[in-house]
């Protein structure tokens, strides 16, 4: 695995300064965009986790499944 720094864009504390003028239309906004960028870190560090050890299955199952496709290619007679 890599050594880079993972993170995702969130809005905390002096990020906020931009939104300071309306706090009741940003606040929805900041938490909504926090989430989404969580989850998306979560989400790519799941990914990375499975492509890392299981890299070898996903070759395979992708194998397995072009070679059903080029089956149901070939035309009966």
């Amino acid at each position: 695995m890599s050594t880079r720094s993972r993170s995702t864009p969130v809005f905390e504390g002096w990020n906020l300064v931009p939104l300071a003028g309306i706090p009741i239309v940003g606040l929805p906004f900041v938490g909504r965009f926090n989430n989404i960028s969580h989850t998306w870190r979560d989400s790519a560090g799941i990914l990375g986790g499975v492509l890392g050890t299981d890299s070898g299955q996903l070759f395979h199952a992708a194998d397995v499944y072009m070679a059903a496709e080029r089956a149901a290619a070939v035309p009966k007679k």
